[in-house]
């Protein structure tokens, strides 16, 4: 927008040099750069007024974003089983797959309700569209259901998103489910306890509301 508004300024500024050298009996010299000079500082006005409105957003997007970073640490402070952290997507609710899932399963486990109903509970007070991500280790999947750790991470994520959308008044169109298996891993998958922190839940609440 700021590029289209020196473009346009500078076709201005030609169209009255051209009419000045057109009626160079009536309009004096002085005139025109009279009026190139108002005409430039309007425009320069309009330009500077446009980059506030714009560095304005950006300033009330990241103390928005930051607000609602500090709500959800509040919220689940006193849970060990979350993990809260923000980062380039949003801010995620981690949460280990052992806590939600049995070993190469995609029910979720009834020991984990109660947490599910605490992540839901605080999803129905905000609008802020959601990602459920599935995640797992490098070992190969060993299932007759599931040929490999991406179904198995995909049917995980949309089992939860039914399990909230059948039981809290989430609407299915703030969520949408991934599944990555063992290839967004976030520590070394050749130790014990690389792949223990691999295998996790992310539930992503995005920065952007769409």
């Amino acid at each position: 927008m700021v590029s289209y508004a020196d473009f346009t300024t500078v076709l201005l500024a030609l169209f009255v040099f051209l009419f000045a050298l057109s009626q160079n009996d009536n309009i004096k010299i002085k005139d025109v750069s009279q009026k190139l000079k108002k005409e430039f500082k309007q425009e320069k006005t309009k330009s500077q007024a446009i980059q506030t409105t714009k560095m304005d957003s950006d300033i009330n997007e990241a103390a928005n974003n930051n607000s609602l970073f500090e709500l959800v640490k509040s919220s689940f402070a006193d849970s060990e089983k979350i993990e809260i952290m923000k980062n380039e997507k949003g801010i995620t609710i981690r949460l280990k797959d052992t806590l939600l899932f049995d070993s190469a399963s995609a029910d979720i486990k009834e020991s984990s309700l109660e947490t599910i109903k605490d992540i839901a509970n605080f999803l129905t007070t905000i609008d802020n569209p959601v990602i459920i991500e599935g995640h797992t280790d490098s070992i190969p999947i060993k299932n007759s259901q599931y040929a490999t750790n991406w179904e198995l991470s995909t049917a995980r994520a949309i089992n939860i998103i039914k399990y909230l959308t059948t039981n809290y008044n989430l609407s299915p169109k703030r969520l949408s489910a991934v599944g990555y298996g063992e290839y967004a891993p976030i520590f070394d998958n050749t130790t014990n306890e690389g792949r223990e922190k691999n295998r996790r839940v992310d539930i992503i609440i995005l920065d952007n509301k769409k």
